[in-house]
This record gives C-alpha cells, sequence and structure tokens, in this order.
C-alpha cells in the first residue's frame, strides 16, 4: 500500500523533529520502505512517501512522532490510465 504523511513540527520541536524523521528514513520499521520525503513551505513542513504493508505497520512510527510533530495520513491508490 502507498502512504503519504504531511508533516506539521511542533512549536519549538524543530531540532528534534529533524532527527526524529533522520532517524525513521534511514531505519525504517519492518515492512516499510520510504520512497520520497521533501520538505515544504506552506502549511506543512514535510511530505514522506512511503510503502507498507499494511496501516497497522505504520501506526506505531507514526504514534512515535506525536511528541515533535502533527501529522496527517492518506492511503494513495494509482489511477488507471
Amino acid at each position: 500500500m502507498l502512504f503519504i504523511t504531511c508533516v506539521k513540527v511542533n512549536s519549538g520541536m524543530v531540532e528534534e523533529a529533524r532527527k526524529f524523521g533522520d532517524k525513521i528514513v534511514k531505519e525504517p520499521p519492518k515492512g516499510v520502505k520510504f520512497l520520497q520525503v521533501y520538505h515544504t513551505l506552506g502549511r506543512y513542513d514535510a511530505i514522506w512517501i512511503y510503502e507498507a504493508e499494511d496501516a497497522k505497520v505504520i501506526e506505531d512510527f507514526l504514534h512515535d512522532s506525536r511528541t515533535v510533530a502533527t501529522t496527517e495520513t492518506w492511503v494513495a491508490f494509482a489511477r488507471e490510465m
């Protein structure tokens, strides 16, 4: 399954969020493969695009991110062309 997570860093937590992001991208949980990571200007600070076996696999690391960021995650489906 393909997931897109939008990340908004909590106030005063920029350095901690950077460390968390670096760790999770370099050492993702088993069953998670990061495809793209973008830093953005605007409503969100980062966008993570990744594959995971199912939503249960990402639940723990998204829960752990709550100390440094607020996230919004979508399941994405490819459009048939």
